[in-house]
């Protein structure tokens, strides 16, 4: 009993000591920062020379105080040039932007490295009050114990108790707030997060004039997500009720049903819905002249095999007697198939992150695959864009991501940390597939692009081919590689030992093609924002999302296309078959 007691006390003491005594260095914005807990009641974020501002705390007692620092710069000042500091200078304007419209990241990453801080205080200072107890009873320095109880006067009492108060007041509350903090609240900020906010100094200045004008810019940029998001829903759901047989779009949160109708009728007289299925005996391939949204280009196909030294493809070893399985809308069995959601290229954009979360829910997938570049330069304050995509993908959804030219290091470290599978050039089994891919050789900062490593794009993937062949031989056949360059497809194809192969990179949608391999036929999928749909604010240009329907062997049966156009309606193409593999060009 003497010991339960014991424990409680001491750990109660150490957590109040941990928590009223910890501090963390967490980015805000494009800044460095200290964060320290106080005991005022207050959020108070000191700007130095510009001001500060300044927020009642949520907790009655714990407040917290950011002093902001510089803006890291270059390690290397020599590369510093004209071009790479406008390059630097437009990120840090990103970050400001992610900051103040997200400032929920930036606080959450910083109460968490003030937790972290705390628990390893607390751990300290418990493990040396049970060493001194330790040490008092091993030396045998117990108080003697009296033979007669004396009584102690009240008045003796009474004192030691105000004493000790008198102490730990003395001590552990130094900064009991006596006065308002600083500031007042400005008319600019009604309406956003930030509207209780105390500003003072020229900070307060710049927002008053200036303020107006973001404030325009996040409720229009809030509006247009919100509209996306719901129409994302409204075509998805629409999408649904035809079996993903034809493409859907939805704009101001409604669909033309009719027309969707229609075009279901049409793809089913055509043998291209489940509804009626015409058996081939040569697979055709989708039509490349026919237009997004229509129904006329899907049509049934095989998909590529799964055998590495007897398949049904086309490849030198393929086996004319095996059957390959009709891929497309009538093949996705969602009960048991895997379902995996791509992003590649998000560049930071939080929106877009939050709307390939809400497609995670929708498309209730088991798996998220991030094709890498989810920073624009891979910065430490660029970690709240790892944040936002952890808090996007919902709980229990499996994830696995590659890395890009444009994320670094410190990607790597936060994705890890968050429970991300990061690609390392061996193979991993994720969700029940097995998947390879490797950093990208290149890496792309404010100061430009240099190669990460001695390997180039083509050497990348000739080293993960021959890794995919090893496994296949091994009987540990390579589902997907998902890579961030499709400068590696080469070598990959040639060997054609893993059947799919996906990238993004080049900011283009390229959709999907199949070409006979060296052992089997490779699908390939090239996909991305367009340039200038990225970072910051609404898209400017379509943004592409895809979804895979993974049979539970492996194989690719489906693939879809959602995309976000730049008036906020959405597209959620229709199931799609695999395409029939043809001859590699030549060289």
């Amino acid at each position: 009993m003497r010991t339960c007691t014991l424990l409680a006390v001491t750990g109660c003491l150490s957590l109040v000591i941990g928590v009223s005594t910890a501090t963390a260095s967490a980015p805000l914005g494009p800044h460095e920062a200290d964060w320290a807990v106080t005991l005022d009641s207050t959020l108070t974020v000191d700007l130095g020379p510009l001001g500060s501002v300044t927020m009642d705390s949520p907790t009655p007692v714990l407040g917290v105080a950011v002093t902001v620092g510089e803006i890291p710069g270059e390690a290397d000042p020599d590369v510093v040039s004209e071009e790479t500091l406008g390059q630097a200078l437009s990120s840090d304007g990103a970050a400001y932007v992610s900051l103040a419209t997200h400032p929920e990241l930036t606080v959450q990453r910083g109460l968490r490295a003030l937790a972290d801080d705390a628990i390893r205080r607390a751990g300290l200072v418990e493990s040396v009050l049970l060493s001194l107890v330790v040490v008092w009873r091993l030396a045998g320095l117990r108080p003697p114990r009296p033979s007669k109880v004396r009584d102690v006067p009240r008045a003796a009492v009474v004192l030691a108790a105000t004493t000790t108060a008198a102490c730990v007041l003395a001590v552990a509350v130094p900064a009991v707030r006596t006065t308002a903090p600083p500031g007042t609240r400005l008319e600019a900020l009604a309406g956003t997060q930030l509207e209780s906010a105390r500003l003072s100094g020229r900070v307060a200045d710049i927002v008053q004039a200036y303020g107006s004008r973001v404030t325009a810019f996040l409720d229009e940029n809030t509006a247009f997500y919100a509209a996306a998001e719901s129409n994302l829903r409204a075509a998805w759901g629409a999408a649904a009720a035809v079996d993903g047989a034809v493409d859907v779009t939805a704009a101001d949160g409604m669909v033309d049903e009719e027309a969707v109708s229609l075009a279901r009728d049409a793809a089913t007289a055509r043998g291209t819905t489940a509804l009626s299925v015409p058996v081939a005996e040569t697979p055709q391939s989708a039509s490349p002249t026919a237009p997004p949204g229509t129904a006329t280009g899907i049509e049934p196909t095989r998909a590529p095999t799964a055998g590495h030294t007897a398949s049904a493809g086309t490849g030198p070893d393929a086996d004319p007697t095996a059957t390959a399985p009709v891929t497309g809308a009538w093949a996705v069995e969602p009960d048991t198939d895997i379902t995996a959601v791509l992003s590649t290229d998000l560049h930071c954009n939080l929106d877009v992150i939050s709307f390939a979360g809400v497609l995670d829910e929708l498309a209730d997938a088991d798996l998220h695959l991030d094709d890498g570049d989810l920073t624009m330069t891979g910065s430490q304050p660029e970690s709240i864009c790892v944040d936002a995509l952890s808090n996007a993908v919902p709980s229990g959804v499996a994830r696995v991501a590659t890395i890009g030219n444009h994320d670094s290091e410190s990607t790597v470290a936060r994705l890890r940390a968050q429970g991300w599978t990061v690609t390392d050039g061996t193979v991993q089994k994720v969700a029940g597939l097995n998947v390879l891919g490797d950093v990208d050789p290149d890496r792309t900062s404010a100061s430009g692009t240099v190669p990460r490593g001695r390997e180039d794009a083509a050497q990348l993937g000739a080293r993960l081919a021959s890794t995919s062949c090893q496994a296949a031989d091994a009987n540990n056949r390579v589902d997907l590689v998902l890579i961030h360059q499709p400068y590696t497809f080469g070598p990959l194809v040639a060997e054609g030992c893993a059947p799919l192969l996906v990238a993004g990179h080049v900011h283009q949608e390229r959709g999907m093609t199949t070409t006979v391999g060296g052992n089997l036929d490779v699908a390939q999928l090239v996909s991305g924002a367009g340039k200038g749909g990225t970072s910051i604010g609404q898209v400017t240009e379509d943004a592409y999302l895809h979804v895979f329907s993974f049979s539970p062997d492996g194989d690719l049966v489906a693939w879809r296309t959602v995309t976000l156009h730049p008036d906020a309606s959405v597209t959620v193409g229709a199931w799609r078959p695999v395409p029939a593999a043809q001859e590699p060009a030549e060289p």
